[in-house]
Parts: C-alpha cells; structure tokens; sequence
C-alpha cells in the first residue's frame, strides 16, 4: 500500500465514523486536518492494528471529536458515556445503594450493553488503562485527563481477538489532542439548585519545536455536594413505600424488658417478664411506628443523612513528548498524575447491629437471648425510661433486651463526632501512569509500533462503624478509656454507660423536632461514643505493566482490490492487586468479636469486630499473561473487503489459555449503500480479586432490613468466553449518513456474583418468618445465612449471607443500533444537522441460577426490567437521542432530547395485595407506586460562541424542563443506573487560546 493511499483511507474510515457520530464531529476531522499534514495519518478508528484500512468501517465504531463535545457542552466522560443510547447500568455520576458501586465513590466506569463494566476494555492512546482497586474490577475512567482529550472512539463489539481479554462487550479508546502549539486556559462554573454548584478550570500549552512536540495539561474539577434533602422525589412515606430508604433498624427501637429467669420459672439467669416495647420517643422525633413482622418496630428514614452527590476535588496533570527521530521513527512519551479526593462522604448515622456480643460481654447469651444487646438496670437511661412509661417495664424488671436486627446506636440524634449529623467517611484515589512507544517503518514497508506502559491506582478509604464488644459494655456502664472490663465499676470513674434510650435524644437531627422526654442527665457523651465508635480503614492498590510489539506492512501479493496487508505482534501483562487494612479492619489481627477486648483470636465466626461492617485479609496477588495474535486484510474487489483477526492468551495456573478468532466483512453494494458484518468469540478471565478467596462486604436491603453480604472469590474460576456477531448497513449520500446494525453476545460461564435476592427469597419465600428452616432439601442453602440466637434459623435471626463469585448461568442478549444524520451546508445564510440514534435491545436472557444445587433464580428474560439484585443492570427495551444544530457565523445553537423507555420492577413482594402493618398491628395496602418506572425524557439546550480574540464561550442548560427522575422502589427514590437525579443545571465556560 503506497503512503498515499493509507493515509486516505485512514481518513475516509475516520471520516465516515466521526459522520455516524454527528457532523460536527466530522469537522473535528477537518479541524484536526488542519493543523498539521501528518495529523490525517493519525486518525486511525480504534479495533484493528492494521492502520488506516477501510475494513475498519466494517466495526460498528462511535467517534466523538474534541468539537463534537464541546457543542455539547463539554460534559464529563462519565455523563458522556451514560447517555449513549448502548450503555446501560453506568456508575459514577451520583451515589448508589448497590453492591457494584459501595466504596468506589469518585470513581466511574462504563457500561457497554449493560453487560458489566468489567466487560468494557478502556484504553488511553490505544493502550490498557489498570482497573480500580474496587468495584467492578473496571478502570476508572475520572481519572483520565480529560482537559487533554482529543476525541473519544467507542468500538460496540467484542474484541478479544485485537485486544485481549476483558474487550469482551466493546472498547472505549480515549486519544489525546495531537500536535498542539499554544496556550489554551479555561473555566467552567456549573449551577445545580440544592448546591453551591460545581467548578473547573483546565490548561493546556504546546509547543511545536519542529521534529518535537511537547504538551503539558493540568486541570482542577470541584463538585459540591447535594444531599439526598435537596431533592423532593427521594422522600416517599414508610406506607408508600417502605423500601425507599427506611430501616426498622433504629436507636429509638424495640425492646424486650427481661428479668431473673426464676420469675417465670426458667432456670436461665435472664428470661423476658413482658412483650416487645416500641420505644415511646419514635413518632416525636419523626420516625415511622409500625410492626416489622409481628414485632413494634419503628422505621427509620436513613437516606437523608445521604447525598446524591459526594464533595469532590479531582486534579490532573498530564504531559506527553512526541519526536520524529528520523524519517518514519517517532518516540512517544507520556506521564499522568491523577487525583481524586472525596474528603467527606456520608452515611447513616450508624450501621444496623448485624453482630451481637458474647457471653465474654453479655450475660444474655446464656439465656437465649443472644441475637441482641443486654441494658441493666443499673444503666441510668433505662432507669429514667422506666419511671417514664411505667406501665412498659414492670418494676421487677432487672434489664432490657435489645433485638440486634432492630437496632443502630445512633440515628435520630444524628452522630454527635460528626456535629450530629451523618457519619463521614472519606475516600482517595491516586494514579500515576507512564507509557513510552517507538513507531514506525523499516526499509521494505515493514511498519513497528513497540511500547511499554506502567499504571497504578491506589484507593485509601476510611469509614466507622462500632464495635460490638466496647458497645455492650458500654450499655453495662463498663465504657470509655481506662475503664477495665473485669474489675472497673459500672459507672463509677472513668467506666461510663451508654443510654440507648429515645431521652437521650434531644431533637431530631435534621428537622429539629424535639423530644419532649429528653434528660440532659442521661444525654450520651461524644467521648464515650468515641470509645466505641472507630475508624475501619483500608488501603487498596492495583498495578499494571503491559509490553507490546506489533509489526505490520503487505503482503507481496495483491487483490482485486489491492495489496494483502497484515499485522502480527505479541503482548505482555503483569497485574498486581495488595490490600492491607487497619489493625481493627484486619482479620489476622482482628479476627473475632472480642478481640478488642480479650485480645484473643480464637473463635468460630470470623467477620471482625465491628457492629456491621465485616473485615477484610491482607492480599499480595500478581499474575502474568502472555499472548500473540495477527490479522490480515483481505480486499478480494474494491467493493469486497475482509479482515481475519485471532489471538492467543496464556494466563497460565489454573486459568489456562484461550484462543479466540474473528472475522469481518464490509461489502460496497452500491454507491449509496454497503453492508457490514463481524462474527468472533471472546473471552475475559477472573479478576485476581475474583481468584483471592478473601471477601468484601456490601448491606443489601433483605427481609425488611439491611443486611450485611459477604462477597467471597473463587480460585477455582474458569475464563467466560461469548460468542459474539453483528450485521448492518451503511447508507451515505450527499448530507445523508446512517446505519443500522444487529448485534448479538451469547455468553458460557459468564463470571458473576450469585444473586443475593434469589439466595434469601428462596430460603424465605414471604420473606419473614422461618421459611424453608429445617427442610432437608435446603440444608446447604441454609449454610449460606448466619444467624444469631444461637443460630436459629428466621429472618429476625438473620445477620449476614454469604456469597461467591462463579462461572454462572448462560447469558444472552442482543439488539439493534440506528443512527441517522442529515447535513445542510446552506440554510438561511448558515448551516444545519439534524440527527438521531438508539439502541433497541430485543433480548437480555438469563439461565437458571442453582447455588448449593438448589435453584434460586428461574430463567428469566431481563428487558424492560429493573433486575434489582440480579446478576445484570437494568434494561430498558430503547434509550435514544436526537438532535437539532444551527450554525450562524460565530454562533452553533444545539437542542438535544434524550429518551429513556419505562421499564418495571420485576419484583412482587413490594406489591399489592401485600401489606404492611401499622402502629396499631392492623394492615395497610402497599402502593402500587414504582411497580411501572415511567420513561424519562429530558431536553437540553447549548450555545456555542466562537468570540473575538479566540476566546470561546459555551451555555449548556442540561434537563431544561427540570424533570425529575421517575420513582423507583430504590434506596434514593429513583434508579441511579439509569436517570440523573440532578434537574435542570446550567453551566457557563470560557475558553481563551494564545
């Protein structure tokens, strides 16, 4: 192939993606033209290492410019990537209670087909980005510089025969600028009503020295944060809809007095001497009275002490070299730093008491009673409550019992360490990365490209949580600094007690409605909740260095329609993953409940000392992959081109090899049409945190209150493998561009986490009571839960469930994407596009999912679904956007709608004619609110101004009609995989060029 010809087929390909994109977009190509005469032969559309072939326009690839964007409204990667019609279950833009997202806040990933993001393959300037630390082992795409982005390519297909494993659902390429000379400053300020808004300002110098070109870029991203308050639609009553952020897990709780077990002729030294008690202070402090099963309960909202948004300061600095050493040799350098800071999350008060004492600090657990924490007599708000309420606790009463599932120490009262408010946490994310490449072509045409890249990605995070043993204590009046556990007085210097008890409390925390039994002599001291109440830390990093050598040219024969070029190279992958935790975190420190206090590590459960939150072991793991492959073009006419692609990965271990081909096909049926095809298999194999057999915990909301999950790995896991194809059409004609395209991925062994919702709702059909305890046929599923009271089988028992990463059922899905583009280039005096495209998925299907050889999820089809706790995201059939664009001199006016479908909740125990029951026990219909997930459309409007003194100023005004969100029966009040809970935002940025 003659340099004349690869270059414009290089552009031509480009073009007509960036055209399928949007035509601004193509006048990015254009621009980028402009700038420099070798800049063309860089346009090369991510998904073949055979640069500037036209086979490429046989991948269904999306190309968004550094202009496309910018018309835009410059929005971040990760809104960017949300609202592509095929993404689905995106992360990263505000809070979510979910399991795939805890812990990981500041991060954001991609989504390609809702198939996971860990099936996404994220590249920078064509080379791997590290995953994050935590989530869903996928890169975080926050960290990337994204004041230096040129364009973005997003390649819709499976790819492991060019890129390797975890290409699996399609690959997101982001390239920087090239060949820039200059300075270029910018400021952004973005309105979001409930916050003080968010802030950004970029700079960007290069500098053109002839055979070298340098360029420099930093950056400063601020968002504010907007609690769960500002927002209308999160707050739903308990009768409306319980699941909508309610606990009946509270500090104003339910409690059972007990007495000598002689009083009622048990041989126990505790027995109960009355029926559970409501504490009386629920409704003045604004909770919810009501039965959690049989039992007085009272709910508790917790996500107001949330935010959608978490505080975060983001700061980037990257820099690349780029030399022409010689005639066709170019070096290329590149270093990033990246940062990002979310100094105070928030959180509930306090966790739910999912652990409860031993007999090393409860009297109780002797008694039967062991699920749950022991109040004497002797503790002076139990005293005071009972000359209270009187007729509650009878005089003989010596204590109180209080059922652990139904418990929290602090929550009306908000956290008095955090101003008595939410509890704070913080989480920080650090990345480096260095990548160094030589390109180029040797005499004879042979063309090289040879490159070395080092990231990685670190993850400190702390949060608080109790711990069950100085807790119990504490209740006993054995609490606080100095006080010994064995021979200190209950009460009596520095052995304090805590009240647990609504007159502790003196208002509500947030609405400031008062208590009118509150005691200042029995109010908590901070300093003993400080005691008790401790710092869970953790620090996670995970490092990559990939090698690569590809070499390409043609082959010394032509056909018809032209030279037979190929590409062949090897590549080379190191993986790291270490984790290490705080001394009260670490589970070889810090085993058992008691350990606190005993400093012993024996014991049979193994989840750590604190309240809920389960520990964690110390990690060291690395891995090796070694892998080959090659393509070769095949232009049998000018109108018929095929592509071979295959490639081979030796992860070696357990996990073995794999071997996966691919073919494409583009066919010019007319001048105006051409067809398009792919058909290949594809793999990813484990994470090396899916092969560790340490665990991660998450709380899901189960049985009517939260409970902690413990996530565990699998050193036995095989690779999933798919098979994966599409078909399409391409039209172009003057102005017109468009495509349609079928596509299609059937997975085998897809590496899941078992579905938690269907472990619990087949042990527990109603989801109360004792369900399926004791069935022989479920002994194995029941080896899953762990209880309290001695192990007794209920959901009133019920604190943790654990589950394992595995090769799962069968997955299959498929759909289409349409795209459609119209170019006017002379309309009343200027010029005009209009365009529109989306993705309808016709199947999301899910085999049967069998743990411990019980079935616990029947085959079920996931489109139009919420798919709550299942294996996949939600699916709504389409997602789509058009566009309408004016371009008059120096002004570009853009009004974009977005469309997302309905879809429903899949669930039934959240629906009529189930009920829930009211203070008084009697029962009360559940709204049918939430079972439909009403479509969501939303309009946004910007205005670009190319100002004198190229200055360049930009007003995006997101949302427009200030939608809110449809309500879903979610934590938040709304599905944060899908919608965008902030309304109508505007935001101002001004760019200035030197």
């Amino acid at each position: 192939m003659t340099r004349s010809r690869f270059f414009c087929s290089a552009s031509a390909t480009a073009a007509l993606a960036m055209l399928a994109a949007g035509p601004a977009a193509a006048q990015a190509v254009q621009a980028a033209g402009q700038q420099s005469a070798t800049e063309v032969g860089e346009v090369v559309v991510t998904g073949s290492f055979i640069r500037g072939t036209p086979e490429d326009a046989a991948l269904p690839v999306d190309v968004i410019g550094a202009d496309e964007l910018e018309k835009q409204g410059s929005p971040s990667p990760v809104e960017l990537i949300k609202n592509l019609p095929a993404s689905n279950g995106v992360i990263g833009d505000t809070n979510q209670f979910d399991a795939r997202a805890q812990g990981a806040e500041g991060a954001a990933t991609v989504n390609l087909r809702g198939l996971g993001a860990s099936r996404t393959l994220i590249l920078f300037n064509g080379r791997r980005v590290v995953t994050a630390p935590i989530g869903q082992g996928a890169p975080d795409i926050n960290l990337l510089p994204q004041a230096a982005i040129g364009r973005i390519e997003v390649l819709k297909d499976g790819a492991a025969a060019t890129y390797g494993s975890d290409a699996i659902g399609g690959v997101v390429n982001f390239i920087t600028r090239r060949n820039f000379d200059g300075l270029e400053v910018n400021g952004t300020y973005r309105y979001i009503d409930g916050s003080d808004g968010d802030w950004n300002a970029h700079a960007i110098w290069g500098k053109d020295f002839g055979a070298v070109n340098v360029m420099l870029s930093g950056s400063y991203q601020h968002r504010s944060e907007l609690s769960v308050q500002d927002r209308d639609f999160t707050q739903t009553s308990y009768f409306e809809s319980p699941e909508t952020g309610y606990s009946t897990g509270n500090a104003v709780t339910a409690f059972l007095p007990v007495g000598p077990g002689s009083l009622v002729g048990s041989a126990a030294p505790f027995a109960p001497v009355a029926g559970l008690q409501r504490d009386v202070g629920c409704a003045p402090l604004g909770g919810t009275p009501t039965f959690s099963g049989t039992t007085p309960a009272c709910a508790f909202n917790y996500t107001p002490y949330d935010n959608l948004v978490e505080k975060e300061n983001r700061f980037q600095l990257y820099g690349e070299l780029n030399w022409e050493i010689a005639e066709d040799h170019r070096f290329h350098l590149e270093g990033l730093y990246s940062e990002t800071d979310t100094p105070e999350w928030a959180t509930s008060p306090s966790y739910l008491a999912l652990q409860a004492p031993t007999a090393t600090t409860s009297p109780l657990v002797t008694s039967g009673l062991a699920a749950g924490y022991f109040v004497p007599a002797s503790n002076p708000g139990f005293a005071l409550y009972r000359q209270q309420n009187p007729t509650q606790i009878p005089a003989f009463a010596t204590g109180a019992y209080l059922p652990g599932v139904l418990y929290r120490p602090l929550s009306f009262g908000g956290n008095p360490l955090f101003g008595d408010q939410s509890s704070r946490g913080s989480r920080k994310f650090e990345a480096w990365r260095l990548s160094a490449s030589l390109t180029g072509e040797f005499a004879g045409g042979i063309g090289y490209d040879v490159a070395a890249t080092y990231m990685e990605d670190n993850l400190v995070r702390v949060g608080y949580d109790a711990l069950v043993s100085r807790l119990q204590l504490a209740l006993r009046g054995l609490g606080g600094e100095g006080c010994s556990p064995t021979t200190g007085t209950p009460g009596v210097g520095p052995c304090r007690y805590f009240n647990p008890f609504s007159n502790a409390i003196q208002a509500n925390a947030l609405t400031g409605q008062a208590n009118p039994n509150f005691s200042a002599a029995v109010a908590n001291d901070p300093e003993l909740i400080r005691w008790f109440f401790q710092p869970t830390g953790t620090d996670l990093t995970t490092r990559l260095f990939v090698a690569d050598a590809v070499l390409n040219g043609e082959l010394g024969w032509e056909l018809g329609g032209g030279a037979v070029g190929w590409a062949a190279g090897m590549q080379y992958r190191k993986e790291w993953y270490e984790a290490e935790y705080d001394a009260l975190t670490d589970l070889t420190v810090t085993p058992c409940i008691d350990t606190p206090v005993t400093g012993s590590t024996t014991c049979t459960v193994r989840n750590g000392p604190f309240l809920f939150l389960g520990g964690g072991t110390p990690a060291d793991l690395k891995g090796d992959v070694w892998a080959g492959f090659a393509e070769v073009s095949l232009p049998f006419t000018d109108a018929i081109q095929v592509q071979l692609a295959a490639r081979y990965e030796d992860f070696g271990g357990a996990v073995g090899s794999t071997f996966n081909p691919k073919a494409s096909l583009r066919w010019q049926l007319t001048d105006m049409f051409a067809a398009r095809g792919t058909i290949g298999t594809t793999f990813r194999a484990p994470p090396l945190t899916s092969l560790d057999p340490g665990q991660v915990t998450s709380l899901q909301f189960l049985g009517g209150a939260f409970r902690a999950v413990d996530i565990l790995g699998n050193p036995e896991l095989e690779p999933e493998e798919a098979t994966t194809y599409s078909v399409g059409l391409i039209a172009s004609t003057g102005g017109f561009q468009a495509t349609i395209d079928y596509w299609d991925f059937d997975f085998d062994n897809p590496l899941v986490t078992e579905p938690v919702g269907g472990i619990f709702n087949t042990l527990f059909p109603t989801g109360a009571g004792t369900g399926n305890c004791g069935n022989p046929a479920f002994a194995a599923l029941q080896s899953r839960f762990v209880f309290g009271a001695g192990g007794t089988c209920g959901v009133a028992n019920l604190s943790r469930i654990r589950t394992f990463v595995v090769n799962g059922p069968r997955v299959k899905t498929n759909g289409i994407d349409i795209l459609a583009n119209y170019r006017m280039s002379d309309l009343w005096g200027g010029s005009a596009a209009v365009g529109a495209t989306m993705t309808y998925t016709l199947e999301y299907s899910v085999a049967e999912t069998t743990v411990e050889g019980v079935v616990v999820s029947p085959a079920f089809e996931g489109v139009n679904k919420l798919n709550y706790q299942t294996q996949i995201v939600p699916v709504p059939d389409w997602k789509g956007n058009a566009f309408a664009e004016f371009t008059t001199g120096p002004h570009n006016f853009r009004v974009q709608v977005n469309h997302i479908a309905a879809y429903v909740d899949q669930r039934t125990g959240p629906f009529p004619p189930n009920v829930v029951q009211t203070a008084t026990g009697a029962t009360q219909p559940r709204s049918n609110r939430g079972r439909k997930i009403d479509a969501f459309t939303t309009v946004d409007f910007t205005w670009r101004y190319q100002a004198p003194w190229d200055t360049t100023v930009v007003l995006d005004v997101d949302n427009v009609l200030d939608e809110d969100p449809p309500f879903a029966r979610l934590d938040l009040g709304y599905d944060p995989f899908t919608a965008n809970p902030l309304g109508r935002t505007l935001k101002l940025s001004v760019t200035k060029r030197f």
